[in-house]
């Protein structure tokens, strides 16, 4: 592949320029050359550093991408992009603990966001530490009292600690229109013996996302606790059907047609 050109290599604005043309024609390759040639004539633009990690993201090198957050955290120690970044990219590779460790650095940069702290939350809950993820949750609502995914993690973080009750009356704040608290209504309730409101939430569910294949999948289950093995039937034949790979649908449908 022959190397990008500009009409004056000493212009670093003139390789971001071509950097943003090859992006727009899905040369990520040519668009991080054109970037690292920008950065070495002007290293201090931290937007470049940004879009190059997401550049070597986009084109499967993590390390790379990773790499280039570390550094850039370096350089702009008040950016919190760069830390939210890599944790965000630990936790996808399933490293959790480290990536709580490092979006904390982020939320200490920015400690005003419920996102960061949400996600904080979040990482935390995989990293087997719940009674942090729960803090972190309370931080990220006392900022955003309506922030839906700190609901959600609050109340993972609560039903992990053992309190499913408090973590189903959690979810009573929380905006019912969102599928996902619909969801963990769903399974809370189902956990906590409550057949009735697990059954109701998971009616509510399928109506709202009819092509979810895990709404259909918690609503046989829900239909198969409350008795009603023909529901359940149907309701994991619809599951099956939108999502024939999952294993744990057939066996569910058999477990249920043996309970007739």
């Amino acid at each position: 592949m022959r190397k990008p050109k500009v009409t004056n290599p000493s212009d670093p604005v003139l390789w971001c320029k071509e950097a943003a043309t090859r992006m727009e024609a899905g040369d990520s390759k040519g668009a991080i050359y054109c970037y690292q040639e920008s950065l070495k004539l002007r290293p201090e633009v931290s937007d470049v550093w940004f879009n190059v990690g997401l550049l070597y993201e986009k084109s499967g090198d993590r390390e790379a991408a990773l790499g280039c957050y570390l550094t850039a955290s370096k350089m702009f120690p008040s950016d919190f992009r760069f830390p939210a970044e890599r944790a965000r990219m630990l936790a996808e590779m399933k490293h959790f603990s480290e990536a709580a460790e490092v979006i904390s650095e982020a939320v200490t940069i920015n400690p005003h966001s419920p996102l960061l702290l949400s996600n904080k939350a979040a990482y935390l809950i995989f990293s087997q530490n719940p009674a942090e993820a729960l803090k972190a949750a309370d931080e990220a609502l006392s900022i955003d009292p309506a922030y839906t995914a700190a609901f959600l993690h609050k109340a993972h973080a609560l039903l992990l600690l053992g309190n499913g009750e408090e973590a189903r009356t959690v979810l009573d704040e929380a905006d019912e229109s969102d599928p996902r608290v619909l969801k963990m209504k769903a399974n809370i309730s189902l956990r906590l013996s409550d057949f009735a409101a697990g059954l109701s939430a998971a009616q509510k569910l399928v109506e709202m996302t009819p092509e979810d294949d895990e709404a259909w999948s918690l609503l046989g289950s829900a239909s198969a606790y409350s008795g009603d093995t023909e529901g359940a039937v149907k309701a994991f034949m619809q599951a099956m059907k939108l999502n024939p790979k999952e294993k744990s649908y057939k066996a569910n449908l058999v477990a249920v047609k043996g309970m007739k």
